[in-house]
């Protein structure tokens, strides 16, 4: 949303250079309360920044989150690399995040994530993403585990 604003010179955010954004008429408070329930970068990092490479202390608030909301999930993300709603490099920090955290500090949450990004979409679901959607249903129902589908990210 801060990207949108800033994009669309929103006057919330060209004002202050969007340090008074969040908060404002167009990102109220309530919003923001919402996100931090609901949205996954929300619910890890609140309004704060991404950090790729959390300290020690940080990790273990992580994963007592990680626990609750993710813990044994596959999960699938498709995003068109052409999107100018929902641009990837939105996305991508916290997607980073994830997948360093699944395959590092919370491998034993035995969490998948596959992040597949397709050149020449925009804001669609494409026949690409569907086809990828299905085979990643077909596995997960035929239980497949993680290794047997690894490696067949398009990122």
């Amino acid at each position: 949303m801060t990207d949108r604003a800033r994009l669309s010179k929103l006057k919330t955010y060209t004002s202050t250079q969007g340090a008074d954004f969040h908060g404002s008429k167009d990102f109220p408070l309530a919003l923001m309360g919402s996100l931090r329930k609901w949205d996954p970068k929300g619910i890890v990092f609140g309004a704060s920044d991404i950090k790729a490479t959390p300290t020690i202390a940080k990790q273990e608030l992580y994963k007592e989150i990680f626990d609750q909301k993710i813990k044994g999930k596959r999960i699938l993300v498709c995003s068109g690399a052409d999107d100018k709603l929902v641009p990837y490099h939105c996305s991508e920090p916290f997607l980073q995040f994830s997948k360093n955290a699944t395959t590092g500090w919370y491998k034993e949450g035995n969490v998948y994530v596959e992040d597949n990004v397709y050149p020449g979409v925009g804001h669609a679901f494409s026949d690409d993403m569907l086809k990828d959607t299905i085979k990643f249903v077909n596995d997960t129902l035929a239980g497949k585990s993680d290794a047997e589908v690894a490696g067949q990210s398009k990122i």
